[in-house]
């Protein structure tokens, strides 16, 4: 099934279909027949369309899932620090933004003690206070050694989140973070420039997690079977690659992809569409609703 907003999305720039690249015929005859497909009108202008696609798949997702997982909660633009299984990630950087006050103020309490305690000629106590001021410099020293050796790569926000509520606590009277349950890098089309955030993101999230890897994918608008296959035939970064008009491009492709110079790119599509590494959308509201 395609997705009921992507029409709105789709349009023409220069003439030319916003998914295709204007210095690829291919890509602008393959992106002309898959909006003629999909009913585009030609006059269409084309709009920015990275934040309107998120909210508006978003939205649809919000509203199809209302009733078979009503737990479930879509957003737009959601960083990883904010869902439990990679708040861990953010320790580091709440420790170096730690600017010791409390610390701070317990000492200069101290030092008005032993400053009317010097008065009585108590010196014990004053030694005493310049030990543990001597104690907390050092340990502070070392903290701000260990920070800067730390590495200080910051993991690529979602474009989109599907999350639920965490069951319980992993210690009583901690704050329940969401738990995420899928995540989807948003690339309307591709370019080689565009092929490797995704599965760096992939990546990441399977090495930084903590507890159950979510469901990752790529979802795109892309035409051509080469650079679809070249972001789905990966090595597990993601789970799949959804289409938001899988019915609408087999039928262009079918049609673009004729005779031997172009049975490669068929075939690859085939393969791909076989193999469930590329899929529909609707795939994607189905296995949303089982989780």
């Amino acid at each position: 099934m395609t997705a009921p907003f992507s029409t709105v999305l789709c349009g023409y720039r220069n003439g030319l279909p916003n998914t295709s690249d204007a210095s690829d015929k291919l890509s602008i005859e393959i992106g002309s027949a898959l909006f003629e497909h999909l009913g585009v009108p030609v006059d269409q202008p084309a709009t920015p369309v990275a934040k309107e696609w998120a909210v508006a798949m978003a939205d649809d997702l919000q509203e199809r899932l209302s009733i078979p997982a009503p737990h479930l909660l879509i957003q737009a633009e959601r960083k990883l620090l904010h869902f439990e299984q990679y708040a861990h990630l953010d320790v580091a950087r709440s420790l170096a933004n730690d600017d010791g006050l409390e610390v701070a103020g317990a000492l200069a309490a101290l030092d008005a003690l032993t400053a009317a305690d010097s008065l009585l000629g108590g010196e014990p106590l004053v030694q005493a206070v310049n030990s543990v001021r001597a104690a907390v410099a050092g340990a502070d020293e070392r903290r701000k050694l260990l920070i800067d050796l730390m590495a200080d790569e910051s993991p690529l926000n979602l474009d989109l989140a599907v999350e639920r509520p965490t069951i319980a606590a992993v210690v009583p009277g901690t704050v329940l973070l969401p738990h995420l349950v899928a995540g989807f890098s948003l690339k309307w089309s591709l370019r080689t420039d565009r092929l490797q955030d995704p599965r760096t993101q992939g990546s990441q999230m399977a090495a930084m997690r903590r507890g159950r890897m979510p469901h990752f994918a790529a979802v795109t608008m892309e035409p051509r079977p080469y650079y679809l296959g070249r972001l789905a035939m990966g090595t597990g970064d993601l789970d799949c690659v959804y289409h938001l008009a899988l019915p609408e491009l087999s039928k262009a492709v079918e049609e673009v992809y004729v005779g031997p110079k172009r049975a490669k790119q068929l075939d690859t599509f085939h393969r791909l569409v076989d193999q469930r590494r590329l899929r529909d959308y609707d795939e994607l509201v189905t296995y949303l609703a089982t989780l």
